[in-house]
């Protein structure tokens, strides 16, 4: 009795470990999140333009045209020179003119480090994928950049709520990151401090 016992609670162990790994399996095949609107769109500009041009490339010091969409690690969509990304990505600005590309000189500092630097050697009409660290870009973030500062003294005539930007005497915008119910806690970090950038290129003149 006592090996029957046995034996029967070990197949029980096998099945419930086969039947486990299955479950597994069937989750990883079909259990992934639906993509948005944003991401199929971001995939389809991408699959669009994966290929390369044969022909001139950009050398430092040359002025160029390029087409970009700025990503975070998470695959928000923070800023585009694409219509169509933009208005899938609740990213649309109807004052701006997307019929104009982003210039710049390549090697100049005017734009953030690194990504003129990777722009050169493309070729007109290649796209590339580049991410950019956060020490390359924003900064890591800095704890004393963090104040808790007593409601009274804030003396703000509006209401204002967590993640709300507030604007400094000198114009330097703070986040609200925590509000109780006497003090405010604030952060003068830049909302993309400590963050990766990715940034999706495509280089369309060289001037």
């Amino acid at each position: 009795m006592k090996k029957f016992e046995k034996y029967s609670i070990k197949q029980l162990s096998i099945f419930t470990a086969i039947l486990l790994l299955v479950l597994v399996v069937v989750c990883v095949l079909f259990c992934k999140e639906e993509k948005t609107m944003c991401e199929m769109t971001v995939d389809e500009y991408l699959s669009s333009v994966d290929f390369e041009w044969a022909g001139q490339q950009v050398k430092k010091w040359d002025t160029v045209e390029v087409h970009y969409i700025w990503r975070l690690e998470d695959g928000t969509v923070f800023d585009t020179s694409i219509v169509e990304v933009a208005k899938s990505c609740d990213k649309y600005n109807e004052a701006r003119n997307y019929d104009e590309w982003l210039n710049f000189l390549v090697w100049a500092g005017q734009m953030i480090p690194w990504f003129d630097r990777w722009v050169e050697g493309m070729k007109i009409g290649q796209t590339k994928t580049i991410e950019i660290a956060p020490s390359d870009a924003y900064g890591e973030r800095d704890k004393e950049k963090v104040v808790v500062v007593e409601k009274d003294k804030l003396n703000l005539p509006w209401q204002y709520d967590q993640w709300d930007i507030l604007y400094a005497p000198n114009w330097q915008t703070v986040r609200v990151l925590k509000v109780t119910e006497k003090e405010v806690h604030l952060d003068s970090n830049h909302e993309l401090a400590w963050k990766s950038l990715i940034f999706d290129i495509t280089v369309k003149e060289i001037k």
